[in-house]
């Protein structure tokens, strides 16, 4: 369930250094005093809480990591996930939990403290380097409803020139924006609710494509309504829909490579569906005819949550192998390792959340440390079940130490934490990261919360926090490329509007470090 709405949090600003730290799978930051609370003889105990909310479905979800006043909707989540029934639209609290469930529910609220510790504030916005003008890109023929769900710098023609490419799941277009003033917006498709792109030579032709993740539904649902596309440019330049394949649960992600190795691209694609419905799906590239492409579906993973399924060659053994992140109860990364037999995959898990309330959001494939090998980047801010912030919500780095699961750091605390990346923002020939943020609501809340930061590496391991945006988190999208050719990494970010309208559909973060003017004038916010 999706809501729109969040409770308070009241923060302080202070700058502040973040020295990467291992993270021992722990999330004790609850107040003590509630856990020493005396049981009484009507509450369950946690053997019970555990057979009755996770069993061998999901990890344990200890009572701290929600206020106690969430607690009961989320066990009426809960039994109505392991029941098979459809969560009802309108608020859980009208659905009364069945006596056998009262025990359980006092042991989480005598467990559970009456609020949660406030997140870390992060430091207020300056004008320290390195120097960025914000564009902001406000199509006159739209209004500012938009819902970027993916926004990416593209050299969609071939001629190295950088374009964005986004995905507006509201009105369902793909659209092809110039990054430069006037900022001119063409409409390449219009589908149902476009959730991710990627730019691919589907047919191989010498053209680039593009390969449209659809979602099928706006809000949050099991369904079929999901579905594939491919976008195919012709000689002109023009773009035409085909659709791979339908009647899938919400599509959230696609890539391709020659996973057969065959001289084709097959495609993964990462189903997260919802309660029901969901997996990781291989499309075997059978076409033999291009105006009538065939592929061919099988399942390789029936978890639902599946966010991202970037490809990489991970083992080094010359087949393309890909990771994929799942959300929702098994909030885990997951690499997907070439067997060497024809589509089949051996699971690696890189890393398992400690607990069903991560809120899982993205990863990103990186050699963050510069060692040779690839490491993840993920983000976990996702708070739309439940509308509350929660303070280890963030930015984690995965480290690749040669075998599995990777080591995992925290780089950063951040509310509402849904993508990131690594760029060397600054020029010093290390990596830095980038993130934004998307909560719900446009009270006072949202105001005190950062919306875009940058990670300065200063030094390996140690990253300083910075603040380029505060009080706007209704970015759910961002990439980063010179797209000005001047030798610097900038930014593109998107704008979600949730409850009312946003200042525009996307900013241009335009990097001045090389040194050269801005393209027009625009202050940072």
């Amino acid at each position: 369930m999706r809501t729109l709405t969040f409770i308070g949090l009241v923060a302080a600003l202070t700058v502040t250094t973040a020295v990467v730290r291992d993270t021992d799978g722990s999330t004790r930051q609850a107040a003590a005093q509630s856990a020493s609370r005396r049981r009484a003889p009507d509450t369950a105990t946690e053997a019970e809480a555990r057979a009755a909310c996770g069993g061998a479905c999901h990890k344990f979800a200890p009572p701290d990591i929600l206020p106690q006043a969430a607690w009961r909707d989320e066990l009426v989540r809960m039994m109505l996930i392991q029941d098979g029934v459809p969560e009802p639209a309108g608020a859980t609290n009208q659905i009364p939990l069945p006596p056998e469930w009262l025990p359980v529910l006092r042991f989480y609220e005598s467990g559970a403290p009456e609020v949660l510790p406030t997140p870390e504030p992060w430091p207020p916005v300056s004008a320290a380097p390195p120097a960025l003008e914000k564009h902001a890109i406000t199509p006159a023929s739209r209004d500012n409803t938009p819902a970027i769900a993916n926004i990416r710098f593209l050299d969609v023609r071939g001629d190295g020139t950088l374009e964005i490419i986004a995905s507006d799941m509201r009105s369902g277009d793909v659209l092809m924006i110039d990054p430069k003033p006037p900022h001119n917006v063409k409409t390449l498709a219009t589908l149902r609710n476009p959730a991710h792109i990627e730019m691919v030579d589907l047919d191989q032709d010498g053209r680039q494509d593009l390969l449209v993740a659809d979602l099928g539904s706006f809000q949050p649902a099991d369904h079929e309504n999901g579905a594939l596309h491919w976008l195919r440019q012709e000689k002109d330049g023009t773009f035409t829909t085909t659709t791979l394949t339908e009647g899938l649960g919400r599509v959230a992600d696609a890539r391709a490579a020659d996973f057969d190795q065959d001289g084709d691209l097959d495609i993964v694609a990462a189903v997260f569906g919802w309660r029901q419905t969901g997996g990781i799906v291989l499309l075997e590239n059978q076409t033999r005819n291009w105006e009538s492409p065939r592929f061919v579906a099988r399942t390789l993973d029936s978890r639902t949550g599946a966010i991202h399924v970037p490809i990489a060659d991970l083992n080094k053994d010359g087949r393309p192998d890909f990771v994929a992140l799942f959300a929702q109860e098994h909030e885990s990364v997951v690499a997907f390792l070439s067997s060497g037999k024809r589509l089949t995959f051996e699971k690696e898990i890189i890393y398992a959340a400690p607990h069903p309330n991560w809120g899982s959001s993205g990863i990103e494939l990186v050699d963050l440390d510069k060692d040779g090998d690839l490491d993840v980047l993920l983000t976990h801010g996702d708070t739309f079940d439940d509308s509350i912030l929660k303070p280890y919500h963030g930015i984690m780095w995965l480290e690749n130490r040669g075998g599995y699961p990777f080591r995992s750091h925290q780089l950063a605390t951040l509310p509402g934490a849904h993508r990131a990346q690594a760029v060397d923002l600054d020029g010093d020939d290390d990596l830095d990261v980038v993130a934004c943020a998307m909560v719900g609501g446009s009270g006072d809340v949202e105001l005190k919360l950062a919306s875009l930061v940058w990670l300065e590496q200063v030094r390996p391991g140690v990253f300083t926090r910075h603040t380029l945006e505060m009080g706007t988190p209704y970015h759910a999208t961002l990439d980063v490329a010179d797209y000005d050719g001047d030798g610097d990494e900038d930014l593109v970010v998107g704008w979600f509007a949730l409850v009312e309208a946003v200042t525009g559909w996307a900013d241009v973060w335009e990097n001045l470090t090389a040194s050269r003017p801005a393209v027009s004038p625009g202050p940072r916010r």
